[in-house]
């Protein structure tokens, strides 16, 4: 299982999504990455991160040039440690970039892929909007009443606690509150 961060358009709010804010939802998987392992220069370029590119370039250069001095097998080795370092570290660099641009982090899924957590973020957003009545596993109302379709309120303190039945996890911390 990994766990994905979801962040949503600059201006968007998740109480009332608009179809083109559902559309850019991003979900940003946290850890290693492995495109950005083998295709580091491709891989910033058509996620458009320029100042983590330039970033990127200074510290290869710099390091290039270090590791020469000392000569013999240092620099592949720095070269490869870092490429690990970089695509362990790419995918929160992406986030941060997303988050400087306006972007804002609402809630944190654990999921075996990035398909199964847009449908438990999405299904969880429909719920509390009153879209589809959320599964609790009860029976229909036997007294021939409509179900409850009224939005549900957001959290007070903002965060999405869960995400369909399980508690959402993580080591990042909540949307910022305001």
């Amino acid at each position: 299982m990994s766990l994905y961060m979801v962040l949503i358009p600059p201006g968007a709010r998740l109480e009332a999504m608009r179809l083109g804010d559902l559309d850019r939802t991003t979900f940003i998987k946290d850890g290693f990455c492995w495109p950005a392992l083998f295709f580091s220069l491709p891989w910033l370029l058509v996620r458009r991160l320029w100042l983590v590119l330039v970033a990127y370039l200074v510290a290869g250069l710099l390091l290039e040039a270090a590791t020469r001095l000392a000569g013999g097998p240092v620099p592949g080795i720095g070269a490869v440690l870092f490429a690990l370092f970089f695509a362990l570290h790419a995918n929160g660099l992406r986030r941060w970039t997303l988050e400087r641009r306006g972007w804002r982090q609402v809630a944190a899924i654990e999921a075996r892929n990035a398909v199964e957590a847009e449908q438990r973020f999405f299904s969880r957003l429909a719920a509390s909007a009153g879209d589809q009545p959320a599964n609790t596993g009860e029976a229909p109302s036997a007294h021939g009443q409509a179900p409850d379709t009224r939005p549900a309120r957001a959290p007070a303190h903002g965060l999405v606690p869960r995400i369909g039945g399980e508690r959402v996890v993580g080591l990042s911390l909540g949307p910022a509150q305001g």
